[in-house]
Parts: C-alpha cells; structure tokens; sequence
C-alpha cells in the first residue's frame, strides 16, 4: 500500500479549488464548502429503528472587505463542515486530519478515515470550535488528506 502521489492525485480529486495551492508530493489540502449547526438534537438506538439524524441550520458566511469571499465567525461549539473537494473514485480511500493551522487557530475536527462508496460523494466531518470562537474565510483549507489507493481493487 503506498500513498498516491501529485498526477495521481489531479486525476482522482475533484472540485480542487486551486491545485497548485492545494496539492504538494503527497498531500491534498481541503477546503471549505458550508457550515451548518445543530439545530436539533439526533435519536440513536441500538437497532437502528429510531434513528433520527439531527436538523441543521446553514450558517451563512457574511461578506467583508473583499467582495470575492466571505467569514463565517463561529461561536464556540460544534459545527458540521462540508468540503469543496471530492474523491472521484471508489478505488481510493484517503485519511484526513486537521490543517496544523486550523489547530493554531484554536479549533480542529478528529482525523478519520473516508472511503466514498459512489462517484463524486461529499465530505463532511465535525469541527469543534474552542471557547474563544473561531473566524474562517470562504475556501480556507483546514485539512490535510493522504490518499491511498485500495488494495482490494488493485487486481481489477
């Protein structure tokens, strides 16, 4: 198993925001969509039977100085993040983990694992604001991703 490097990459992530930015040997950097808060509480039980995802709420990010992107300033709290970026195809798997910056700034998500199991399917993960908030621009990259290619799908 080795981790896919720079053509590679191009080939298999889509929605790349700017690849020259984003893609260095072996990583990729990911990107802000949307932000959403927890409106309401889940339901989770041992069957699945009652499972109930919680509603969000979009959180708008607002328009500044520079009329290309917006801030979203974010209160201390949990938030649902969506990336721009998209791995292409179901032959590759990739770990994300928090940007060293976004970390700096305060807050981060957990690092885990994504396998998508359909062409062009999004992410989204949890980022835990810390108690004195957070402000993110439009695009700002918070996450690094190292993508592997799976090796049940090698002999194909």
């Amino acid at each position: 198993m080795s981790i896919v490097e720079n053509a590679e990459l191009l080939s298999i992530w889509g929605n790349l925001v700017h690849p020259p930015k984003q893609i260095s040997r072996n990583v990729v950097e990911l990107t802000i969509k949307a932000i959403d808060s927890f409106y309401s509480q889940g339901h989770l039980d041992f069957g699945g039977s009652e499972f109930r995802s919680a509603l969000l709420e979009n959180v708008a990010p607002i328009l500044e100085d520079d009329p290309n992107y917006a801030w979203w300033s974010l209160s201390p709290g949990q938030y649902l993040i969506t990336y721009n970026e998209i791995l292409t195809d179901v032959n590759y798997y990739t770990l994300i983990y928090p940007h060293n910056r976004l970390i700096q700034a305060g807050s981060t998500h957990p690092a885990f694992f994504w396998t998508p199991t359909s062409k062009n399917q999004k992410i989204s993960t949890i980022l835990h604001v810390g108690e004195k908030g957070i402000r993110l621009k439009e695009n700002s990259r918070i996450s690094i991703a190292l993508t592997y290619k799976n090796p049940l799908s090698e002999g194909e």
